[in-house]
């Protein structure tokens, strides 16, 4: 118990009354963190806009211990993401990003390094082109894969070591890599992917910021692509809902 300070990366908030929010936390020393934020939706709140989601904070709040939330005391604005909160497509991008990240992040829990990856992420993001946005999203979750420690093994058989021949290759979600000949998929939970998609994910996962618009991804690879990244993370995360930003986005793209 006790007064705690650290930055952190505002995920979401929702209203909580006429007054308040409840709103949730990626932060630097502590994991997921869920704050009352009192006054907060009062047009003179101290807190100003430092609460809107995808905004990076040095936030001061007091722990009660075992209680589920915690009261926040004060917020103050390290970076508001303007350029991405400038442009729905890119908005969307980081949404999910932050969304994703919150699903894999657990309270008291920082030995991962999400909110070092988030920020990172999200500067990239905010510096990058909108063209690249899907990009970011795909190599973001490849390296949260790797982040919580289930880098995936894409350019040898996960147990010959060899590399995999063919134009399509299992992904065995349970094993963590690709499988050649030498091993049955049987009985294991996977997809069969392209061998262009398997080098694109791969090349997502080492990829640094300058390179992604260097990287090229067909149409069809990036659906593939984003398929198997969202199964895989579904896969050890335990749950199969699609994040509700990523869903509202290709629904608003294909829309237009």
């Amino acid at each position: 118990m006790g007064i705690r300070s650290t930055r952190a990366v505002v995920t979401k908030t929702m209203r909580m009354s006429n007054s308040s929010k409840l709103v949730s936390l990626i932060t630097e020393k502590y994991g997921l963190v869920k704050v009352m934020a009192k006054g907060a939706r009062r047009p003179q709140s101290k807190f100003g806009a430092s609460l809107e989601p995808v905004t990076l904070i040095d936030t001061i709040y007091y722990d009660k211990g075992s209680r589920d939330i915690q009261t926040l005391t004060s917020a103050e604005i390290e970076k508001s993401y303007l350029n991405i909160k400038d442009d729905l497509k890119m908005l969307s991008v980081a949404s999910c990003m932050v969304e994703i990240a919150q699903f894999h992040t657990a309270e008291e829990d920082v030995s991962a390094g999400t909110f070092r990856l988030v920020v990172e992420s999200l500067d990239d993001l905010e510096s990058g082109r909108k063209k690249d946005a899907d990009k970011h999203l795909w190599r973001f979750m490849m390296r949260l894969l790797e982040t919580t420690g289930y880098r995936p093994s894409l350019d040898s058989c996960y147990n010959c070591g060899k590399k995999p021949k063919g134009t399509s290759v299992f992904f065995s979600f349970e094993d963590g890599g690709v499988l050649c000949s030498c091993t049955s998929p049987d009985n294991r939970y996977g997809i069969r992917v392209s061998a262009g998609s398997l080098m694109v994910m791969q090349s997502l996962l080492d990829a640094k910021e300058t390179d992604l618009p260097n990287l090229s991804i067909g149409k069809d690879q990036k659906h593939e692509v984003e398929k198997t990244i969202l199964q895989f993370l579904a896969y050890h995360s335990g749950s199969s809902r699609p994040p509700k930003s990523l869903a509202f986005m290709r629904k608003l793209e294909s829309a237009i």
